[in-house]
Parts: C-alpha cells; sequence; structure tokens
C-alpha cells in the first residue's frame, strides 16, 4: 500500500500505545456561498425576462386589436362617403335648380294718339317676357336689382326737312317720386344736304340702372308718326344682370 502524500506525516515521541503512527486525516468544509447568488440571480433574470415577454405579447395583443378596430372604421367610413356619393350623383341635378332668368325683349307695334308713349307687342314672333310684366307701354319690374336696358327706334320720312328733330328718351316712373325720371336720352337732327326726298335715321342707346320692385319703364319719342314699327328695326327690353 502507497503512502498517502495529500497530508503530511507525523511522528509521535513516546511510548504511549493509543497514539497511532499516522493521524486522522480531517475533511475541510466548503461554503456554496458564491454557487448560491449565481442560482439565485439566475431564478431573477428568468422571472424578469417572463415578465418582460409577457408585457411585450400584451403590448402586440393591443395593437393588433387597435388596427383591426381602426380599420372597421375606416371601412365604415369608406363606406358611408360611398352611399352619399352615389346618392348625390343619384338626386344631385334634381335638387339644384338655376334660377329662371329675367328677361324681356319688346318689339314695336305702334303709339297711343296725341301721346309721345310707345306701345310695344310682348308676345307676337320674337317677342317675350320673363320675370316682368307689360301693360300700357311699360315694362313693370317684379324684382329689385341691376338691369341691362336697350332701346333702338328707327325713324324714317317721305320728305326731308332739316328742322326736323329726332329724340328717343327712356324714362322711369317709381311711388317714391311724382314725376317721371329720364335714364337715357338720344337726339339726332335731319342734315339733308340738298336731298329732300325719303330718308331714315336709327336710334340706339342701352345702360345698366338699380331698379327697384314696382317701377315702371318705357320708351317716349319726339315724333312717334315718323317711327318704322317693324319688329327688326325697333324694339325696346331688359335684362336683369
Amino acid at each position: 500500500m502507497e503512502p498517502d502524500y495529500r497530508y503530511p506525516q507525523v511522528y509521535t515521541v513516546g511510548s504511549d500505545p493509543n497514539l497511532t503512527c499516522y493521524p486522522a486525516a480531517v475533511n475541510p468544509v466548503l461554503v456554496p456561498t458564491l454557487m448560491k447568488k449565481r442560482k439565485d440571480w439566475q431564478k431573477t433574470c428568468t422571472v424578469m425576462i417572463l415578465i418582460l415577454t409577457f408585457i411585450i405579447l400584451a403590448c402586440l395583443a393591443l395593437g393588433a386589436f387597435y388596427l383591426f378596430q381602426l380599420h372597421k372604421k375606416l371601412d365604415k367610413i369608406k363606406q358611408v362617403q360611398d352611399d352619399d356619393g352615389q346618392q348625390a350623383k343619384i338626386v344631385g341635378p334634381s335638387e339644384i335648380k338655376k334660377a329662371p332668368e329675367i328677361v324681356a325683349h319688346l318689339t314695336g307695334m305702334n303709339f297711343i294718339k296725341n301721346s309721345m308713349t310707345l306701345v310695344w307687342d310682348a308676345m307676337r314672333d320674337l317677342a317675350f317676357t320673363q320675370g316682368v310684366s307689360y301693360s300700357d307701354g311699360a315694362l313693370i319690374i317684379k324684382e329689385s336689382g341691376y338691369y341691362l336696358i336697350y332701346s333702338k327706334v328707327y325713324f324714317r320720312g317721305q320728305e326731308c326737312q332739316s328742322v326736323t328733330l329726332l329724340e328717343q328718351t327712356v324714362f322711369k316712373r317709381t311711388e317714391r317720386y311724382p314725376k317721371p325720371i329720364g335714364l337715357m336720352k338720344t337726339r339726332s337732327s335731319i342734315n339733308c344736304l340738298g336731298n329732300s326726298g325719303e330718308w331714315s335715321r336709327d336710334s340706339f342707346q342701352s345702360g345698366i340702372f338699380n331698379l327697384s320692385k314696382g317701377e315702371r319703364i318705357y320708351v317716349n319719342v319726339s315724333n312717334p308718326s315718323l317711327v318704322n314699327f317693324d319688329q327688326f328695326n325697333t324694339f325696346f327690353g331688359l335684362h336683369k344682370v
């Protein structure tokens, strides 16, 4: 048997028979403090990792649920907009109604005896009224606003007389003033230049005026007997702008 050198040899001096030549070996006790700390740290890390993993999974689940709800809301909004647009396409044009124009065009017809006011045709051929009324040579305004008024009178005669004065005046009569108010006026005279035969002269005027409801617009001329009442030569009208 080989000697064990892990422990030093002890020799005794004396004759005590109870002592052996080799002392009993004493094994040192090692405290596993470091290993215990390592195991506790590993457990703590494992718990923290599990908690973080759970939090991440919960956040992902909530995010997916939020995106799903948002997608449903967007689909619902898009469907409502498509339905509204389709309905607007169907009923839109029928609901939008353009206001009718206010316009009138009168053609020459005659004149009142002993009066300088011209009488017009408001129904036949080129003549018509819309949004205004006609009575006794005057257009009657039904809606206040700005109006373009125009008047053309064609004068003609069999004999040329240089002293003949040709006038055309557009008047307005309103309840707020006792006398007629002149809006437009043209004046000219005949220049025969040695010609004593037939003659003709056009008189045209137009302008924009602010008219009120109930006001009457009419045309006076200086010599009604010299007016040619052909509908293409003499006419009177207005248009609301």
